[in-house]
C-alpha cells in the first residue's frame, strides 16, 4: 500500500463558546501530490469602460462618480496603493461596451471617434464610443507604475452587422484594432494579453451574439496580427476569448475551429449569486448547497480544455457575485466575502488559473467602493489570498459541517502549507486542534502530538470578522482590528497573530481564517 503524509485537522463536539455550539470533527489534507496549480497571479481585479452616466436602475446611477477605465482618476493616491499593494496583479480591462469602443488611431479612426453617448434602441443603447490615444498612454502609465499584469479587451463586432434577433453576421474588422496594437508596440507598451469580445459566445450572449465558426476565424486573424506585430519582441502576448457565459457546445466547437497555436487561454464569466436588487439575494451567501453549485461549470470547462485544447489554459475573466452591478446594499460588505472568498478557492481546485474580480472598481461590486475611495472587505481578502495561497493546491477533506467551507494550498513563498477556512453559520463555532502526521511514513503511528510537532513553533492566524458582528458592515477586523487606510491612502498593514502550532485554532461564527503552517514541511510543495 502506498504510504500517504497527511496534515490532520481533529475536532470533537465541546460545550457552548460565547453563547455558539462548538462542533468538531476531522479534517485531512492530503500533502503527497498536488491536485491542481493555479498561476503566480492568480487574483485578478478589473476595469470596466460605463461611462459615469449610465444609469441602470431609477435614480441610481451603478458607474456614477468616474470609476471605469474611461475616466477614472489614475492619480489618486489610494487606487495606485491599492494595486500596489499585490506587488503584481492582473488587471483585465473590458467589459459590456468594449464591443462598441473604438481607439482613435489608424487610417479611417483617427479624428473621428466621439465618447459614448445614451442611445435608446442602439445595441447596449449607447452610440459607439472612443479611446482616445491620451488616455491609452495613462492607463498603460498607470500600469506601469503600479506593476499591473494587462489583459486587454478588444471589439470583436467592428465589421458586423446584426441579421436576426441577437445575431451578428460577417467578418471582422481588424483595421482599428491592429493600428492599436501596433501603437501599442511602438511604445513598448507591456500587454500580457489581448481579450476578444464579451460575452457574444453561445446561448447566454449578452446582446449580441456570434457563431463558434465565424468567432474562430475571426480570432484566428487576430493571431496573425499578433504574430507579425511582435515578431522582434521579446515576449509574445497572449490570446484570451471568449470572455462569456460558458457554453459546453459552444466552446468545444470554437477550440476545435480554432485548433493549436491560436488561442492561450479560455475565458469565462460567472454572475452565480444573482440579480443585485433580488430580496433574497444575501441567502445564497450563506447557503453552503447553492456555493457549492458553479463546481459544474468548473469541471465542465475544464473537461472541454482538456478534450479539445490541452495546451490551454482556463480564467475566470469576470466575475461579480451579483449582476447589474452588483448590489447596493451587499457587494461592499463583509457578506460578499463569503462566496468571493469561497470561489477564489474552489475555481483554483478546478485549475483555474486566474481569476479576475469584477472590478477593482466601479459598480457596486468594487474591491474599492468608488463613492468613498475605500477598500472593501473583499479587498482585504483578496489580498490576503495573494500574499498566502501559493499556486499548489492540494486536496481537503471535510466531514465536519457543510458550513465550514475549507481549501489548502502550499504557502506562498515559504515552505509549509495555507489553510483558508470560511464559516457560514453564525450559531457555531469549530475548534480546530491541528496534529502534523509527518511521522506516519516512518511508523510512528503512536507518537504523542508533542513528538509529532515541533513543540516551539508558531503557526500564523489571520481572522477576518465584521465589525461588531454585522455581515452587512462595510468595515472588517483583522484579528479584532479595524483596517483603515490612512489619510494618505496607504494600505494598512496585515499582521497575523502568533499561536503555537500544537495549540487549538478557534474559526468563529459568521467569520473568515487563512491559517499558515510554516514548520510543515509537505512534499508536495517542495
Amino acid at each position: 500500500m502506498e504510504k500517504k503524509i497527511l496534515l490532520v485537522f481533529v475536532l470533537a463536539f465541546i460545550p457552548t463558546i460565547l453563547g455558539r455550539n462548538a462542533t468538531t470533527g476531522t479534517i485531512v489534507v492530503d500533502v503527497t501530490t498536488t491536485i491542481a496549480e493555479t498561476d503566480e497571479n492568480f487574483v485578478c481585479l478589473t476595469l470596466d469602460i460605463w461611462p459615469h452616466d449610465e444609469c441602470r436602475w431609477s435614480k441610481l446611477c451603478v458607474w456614477d462618480g468616474h470609476a471605469s477605465m474611461l475616466n477614472l482618476d489614475l492619480t489618486l493616491p489610494i487606487i495606485n496603493k491599492a494595486v500596489q499593494a499585490f506587488k503584481s496583479v492582473r488587471i483585465r480591462v473590458g467589459g459590456t461596451l468594449q464591443d462598441k469602443l473604438i481607439y482613435n488611431v489608424g487610417a479611417g479612426f483617427e479624428g473621428t471617434c466621439h465618447p459614448f453617448q445614451a442611445t435608446k434602441g442602439s445595441l447596449f443603447d449607447f452610440s459607439v464610443g472612443c479611446l482616445y490615444m491620451e488616455r491609452w498612454d495613462d492607463l498603460n502609465n498607470f500600469f506601469n507604475n503600479t506593476g499591473a499584469i494587462v489583459t486587454f479587451g478588444l471589439n470583436a463586432l467592428l465589421g458586423k452587422y446584426k441579421t436576426q434577433g441577437i445575431q451578428w453576421e460577417g467578418n471582422w474588422n481588424y483595421s482599428n484594432a491592429e493600428a492599436l496594437i501596433q501603437y501599442t508596440v511602438e511604445n513598448n507598451y507591456q500587454i500580457n494579453s489581448w481579450e476578444f469580445g464579451n460575452e457574444l459566445a453561445g446561448l447566454n450572449s449578452i446582446g449580441a451574439s456570434v457563431t463558434a465558426a465565424q468567432y474562430a476565424k475571426d480570432v484566428i486573424k487576430l493571431r496573425e496580427i499578433i504574430d507579425r506585430l511582435y515578431s522582434n519582441s521579446q515576449q509574445k502576448p497572449m490570446i484570451v476569448a471568449p470572455g462569456a457565459f460558458f457554453d459546453e457546445k459552444w466552446y468545444g466547437e470554437f477550440l476545435r475551429k480554432t485548433g493549436p497555436g491560436v488561442v492561450d487561454v479560455l475565458t469565462h464569466h460567472i454572475y452565480n449569486m444573482g440579480a443585485g436588487d433580488d430580496p433574497k439575494l444575501i441567502y445564497r451567501f450563506v447557503n453552503s448547497t447553492y456555493l457549492s453549485q458553479v463546481s459544474n461549470t468548473f469541471e465542465h470547462l475544464e473537461n472541454v480544455i482538456q478534450k479539445n485544447a490541452p495546451w490551454g489554459a482556463a480564467w475566470v475573466g469576470e466575475a461579480g457575485g451579483a449582476y447589474q452591478g452588483g448590489s447596493p446594499h451587499i457587494s461592499y460588505t463583509f457578506i460578499n466575502s463569503f462566496w468571493y472568498l469561497d470561489q477564489l478557492g474552489m475555481a483554483s481546485m478546478y485549475n483555474t488559473k486566474v481569476y479576475c474580480r469584477q472590478t477593482l472598481i466601479g459598480g457596486f461590486y468594487g474591491v474599492i467602493k468608488s463613492s468613498t475611495l475605500l477598500p472593501t472587505p473583499d479587498y482585504y481578502g483578496a489580498l490576503l489570498f495573494h500574499r498566502l495561497m501559493g499556486p499548489r493546491v492540494l486536496k481537503i477533506d471535510n466531514n465536519v459541517s457543510s458550513d465550514l467551507r475549507s481549501y489548502a494550498h502550499c504557502s506562498r513563498g515559504r515552505t509549509g502549507v495555507t489553510l483558508l477556512f470560511i464559516n457560514l453559520s453564525n450559531t457555531t463555532d469549530f475548534i480546530i486542534d491541528v496534529e502534523n502526521n509527518i511521522n506516519l511514513s516512518s511508523g510512528k503511528r503512536n507518537a504523542s502530538k508533542g513528538q509529532r510537532m515541533k513543540i516551539d513553533s508558531l503557526r500564523e492566524e489571520y481572522h477576518l470578522t465584521p465589525k461588531d458582528g454585522l455581515v452587512r458592515s462595510s468595515t472588517v477586523l483583522l484579528n479584532g482590528n479595524p483596517l483603515e487606510t490612512t489619510k494618505e491612502g496607504d494600505i494598512p498593514n496585515l499582521l497575523p497573530v502568533y499561536r503555537q502550532s500544537n495549540s487549538s485554532i478557534h474559526i468563529a461564527g459568521w467569520s473568515i481564517a487563512f491559517i499558515v503552517v510554516p514548520h510543515f514541511v509537505a512534499p508536495a510543495c517542495n
